[in-house]
């Protein structure tokens, strides 16, 4: 009889000693008891020294005859550990679904077929030729800076099919799942075999195909959003992490890891080349090329045609046509649907309209569970939290009791709606209000790639990555409201997201062009839109380090919440004294409500911490996390966001 430790997905604790009759190795999965639960879990080794004062259970199923994950695997998740400070079952629990982890092997078939090759260009040889040289030196971060439309899959699927050719697989990385159906299609064809992807939005059997497909099959590349990255295999030669600066690649549930920063780590651990491709890289990832911890390869240009010409239009001098079309755009949107073209609309706000208050007291109509305003849903007819979901028909007023409601703002719904009116054509929406399931994602696409519609308007997702050769005309509808949010990225979000839509435009023959409707065209962003133009990354990092914000120190963003806001209050202003006691040169920031103070009828209160070191940064977080488990109330919630992306 010997003794195991096996690692439970449990946000608490999460490694428990078992006795089991059979030899064990190391990655192999066992199914074991947990109090009246019996759970599916990792052996990570067998513990040579159980205490003798207590009685051990028995493992109940051994469910695989070799090992599944291996001890690389194991250690990142450990490292993972380590660096959010959060126990290992809180890092399984969060980076890999209970359904998969319980899932049985299957031997999915891997189609193949035949192969389309293509030949690099003038511009894309030498990145290529610079990161060949690489595959097979060990460890290595490179930064792949090259403009929208520039070519960058092509180089990196030539790097694929060398890695693969030597036996090794490939992780490809995309921020969003919207980008899947279309990459997908194009990798497959390329590569010549059906490259499977993984994503929350597929089935659970698709999922566990691909599962044990790149784990213990045939696969030999696998394209996924966020979670992907955490799928096993001995044999991993290469991580892309495509459209590198996306927000969307930073976790919101514990652990709050950060994809880009993990891949980094991953790879170091697996002693492979990670690249990171961008046309907007983060400010992070620029700062780490120009320093020299990162090789920053360029493509300045397109293969085919010229980058679009931008054009801002200053709303304050217009009289909006349909109540959100500038004539400008107006003109445009006229001229690209009577060439046969197709435009995409950029409009970042959901729903139809983003407030609604009272015509009898002016008083705006706010969410009963949480300090923010409700967005109106035409199509559902019905008003919704953006934060906790909740679901109300049209309200009356909280304050004065009137139902005399009237709407203000215009998301996507209303634009789509206006465009219809004046252009008599059906409009593609896209949001994740109408793009629910993976496979309705996927027709919306390939119906607009077809030319069913002719303009595609939508949230954020138009802008990430997709490639439509008929697309000459891009549009922003409203942008503004990026400018004045409460976080130091800002401006870095409001740049990435214009450069990122105004490339989805003239990306084949035919010229584009790019017109940006605002209220502030004073704005210094407008100025830097020119993917070639660096001048951003200097100014901004120029900012960052006067004001001491990332990458130039580290960041933990501390958020403690109670049903009861002097609870909440009392333990951020008692973290906050036990912080600034220990803490050294460390920069507490005096505790203050969130900006949205109140989420799912819990009251938030925050603070920031800023440190020169992650040592240092891990100590304060251990601190603070000891601390309050021992003197603060278990209903409270407390939430440690290293290297944080949001402060709302």
């Amino acid at each position: 009889m010997k003794y195991y430790d096996v690692m439970l997905p449990v946000p608490a604790g999460g490694i428990y000693t078992y006795i089991c009759e059979t030899e064990l190795k190391a990655g192999q999965r066992v199914e074991v008891p947990l109090g009246r639960r019996e759970l599916c879990g990792i052996v990570t080794g067998e513990n040579i020294e159980p205490r003798p004062d207590i009685t051990y259970r028995e493992i109940k199923t051994i469910k695989d005859d070799e090992p599944v994950f291996g001890e690389k695997y194991l250690k990142f998740i450990r490292m993972i550990s380590d660096y959010y400070c959060v126990e290992v079952g809180g890092v399984l629990n969060g980076i890999l679904s209970g359904a998969v982890l319980e899932s049985q092997r299957t031997n999915p078939e891997v189609k193949s077929f035949e192969r389309r090759d293509i030949t690099l260009n003038v511009h894309q040889i030498p990145v290529y030729d610079a990161i060949s040289s690489e595959l097979n030196s060990g460890f290595s971060v490179h930064l792949v800076y090259g403009v929208t439309g520039s070519g960058k899959t092509e180089i990196f699927i030539e790097l694929a099919k060398q890695v693969i050719a030597q036996g090794k697989k490939v992780m490809y990385l995309v921020p969003e799942i919207s980008l899947t159906p279309q990459i997908e299609n194009r990798l497959s064809a390329r590569i010549g075999f059906d490259v499977m992807s993984y994503h929350s939005k597929k089935t659970p059997k698709k999922r566990n195909d691909t599962f044990w497909a790149f784990a213990k099959g045939d696969l030999k590349m696998v394209l996924g959003a966020r979670s992907a990255l955490f799928l096993p295999s001995d044999d991993i030669g290469l991580i892309i992490v495509d459209e590198e600066h996306e927000s969307s690649y930073k976790q919101e549930d514990t652990p709050p890891y950060h994809l880009r920063d993990m891949a980094v780590l991953y790879g170091k651990l697996l002693d492979i080349p990670v690249i990171l491709a961008s046309a907007t890289p983060s400010l992070e990832s620029w700062q780490n090329a120009v320093s020299g911890r990162y090789r920053l390869h360029t493509i300045p240009c397109r293969p085919d045609t010229d980058m679009p010409d931008i054009e801002i239009v200053d709303m304050k001098k217009e009289e909006p046509i349909g109540g959100v079309l500038s004539e400008r755009l107006y003109n445009e949107l006229y001229k690209t649907i009577e060439n046969g073209e197709q435009a995409i609309l950029l409009i970042n706000r959901k729903g139809y309209s983003h407030t609604l208050y009272c015509r009898s007291c002016g008083e705006m109509i706010m969410c009963s569970n949480c300090s923010v305003a409700v967005t109106y849903y035409k199509s559902k007819g019905l008003c919704k939290c953006n934060y906790c979901s909740q679901e109300i028909r049209r309200p009356k007023c909280h304050k004065c009791g009137s139902d005399d409601i009237s709407e203000y703002g215009a998301g996507t719904e209303k634009v789509a709606e206006a465009l219809e009116n004046l252009f008599e054509k059906k409009i593609l929406r896209l949001d994740t209000e109408s793009a629910t399931t993976y496979n309705q994602l996927s027709k919306m696409l390939k119906d607009f790639e077809t030319g069913e519609y002719s303009i595609m308007a939508g949230t954020q997702l138009v802008a990430k990555g997709l490639d439509f050769a008929n697309v000459t005309l891009a549009g922003v509808i409203n942008i503004d409201n990026m400018f004045g949010l409460p976080d130091f990225r800002s401006k870095e979000r409001a740049y990435q997201l214009l450069v990122q839509v105004s490339g989805r435009a003239g990306r084949a023959s035919k010229k584009g062009r790019v017109i940006i409707q605002t209220n502030a065209p004073e704005t210094d962003v407008f100025t830097h839109l020119n993917c070639t133009d660096t001048g951003f990354y200097e100014a901004e990092l120029i900012r960052r380090k006067l004001f001491n914000y990332p990458p130039f120190v580290k960041m933990c963003r501390v958020t403690l919440s109670h049903t009861k806001e002097e609870t909440a209050k009392e333990a951020a202003h008692y973290i906050y004294g036990v912080l600034k006691s220990v803490g050294g040169d460390a920069e507490i920031f005096y505790p203050a409500q969130a900006p949205v103070y109140k989420i799912s009828n819990r009251y938030r209160y925050g603070m920031v911490i800023k440190t020169k070191t992650n040592s240092e940064m891990s100590r304060l977080i251990n601190i603070a996390s000891k601390s309050l488990k021992e003197n603060m109330k278990s209903t409270l919630r407390v939430r440690f966001d290293r290297d944080p992306q949001f402060f709302m």
